[in-house]
């Protein structure tokens, strides 16, 4: 996902601040990654604006059928946007291709694992990543990341990818995130030894449960498992 940002050569000056990086420094007091959080929220307004404009749009409703819908992350996501009348016009030709091409004895059309919102998705995710490398030496960027989860470590390497001498706070918060999981891991497989009175009075229930951090750190969670919006 960050051919184009790894391939991209050091950045020249600083651009001017505008309402992107003013939301983003705000939605960095959100839990998890704000890479991956403000990536996800650009996903989903756009999954919103297909399913209420993609009539109106024949480029884009000419890729999607061609390409057989969206791949199987976010083809989950849209459905789990609650809204069942843009996701039965969206699929509608989809379905009815499918239909007839089984009456034939044809295979059915199948997305073959890249669409449209990939591309959507990996556009907002490189103007993030580049956000960041911009502004890493603005106080507020900074007091903002070190008041947060701080990025996941693939957002990590790919703004490193970015900035010729990264700033040694930005390397000392995140190897600190890195080692204080390591930490209590290395604590909770130490306790299983131990007899399980002596295993909870070793661990908290945050502990026991810090193994579940682990692919929101090394892999990022730019589409998260999630139900229906109410």
């Amino acid at each position: 996902m960050f051919e184009r940002t790894r391939g991209r050569a050091k950045r020249g000056p600083k651009p001017e601040k505008h309402l992107p990086y003013f939301k983003f420094v705000k939605g960095m007091a959100e839990a998890g990654c704000p890479v991956c959080n403000q990536t996800r929220s650009s996903l989903d307004d756009w999954l919103e604006n297909l399913m209420y404009e993609s009539a109106n749009d024949r480029p884009l409703r000419h890729r999607f059928d061609a390409e057989r819908g969206l791949c199987s992350r976010h083809a989950h996501a849209l459905c789990a946007a609650n809204d069942g009348l843009g996701a039965a016009i969206v699929y509608r030709n989809i379905l009815e291709l499918a239909t007839s091409s089984l009456a034939k004895g044809a295979p059915p059309p199948v997305n073959g694992g890249k669409c449209v919102a990939c591309d959507q998705e990996a556009d907002a995710e490189s103007r993030y990543v580049g956000l960041v490398a911009d502004f890493l030496g603005e106080a507020e960027l900074r007091a903002g990341l070190e008041a947060s989860s701080g990025l996941c470590l693939p957002h990590v390497a790919a703004v490193m990818g970015l900035v010729r001498d990264p700033p040694p706070w930005f390397l000392e918060l995140h190897r600190r995130t890195c080692a204080g999981l390591l930490e209590v891991l290395v604590r909770y497989i130490d306790s299983q030894k131990l007899s399980t009175e002596a295993r909870h009075a070793a661990l908290s229930f945050e502990d026991e449960m810090a193994y579940k951090r682990l692919a929101p750190l090394l892999t990022g969670q730019i589409i998260e498992e999630r139900g229906p919006k109410p």
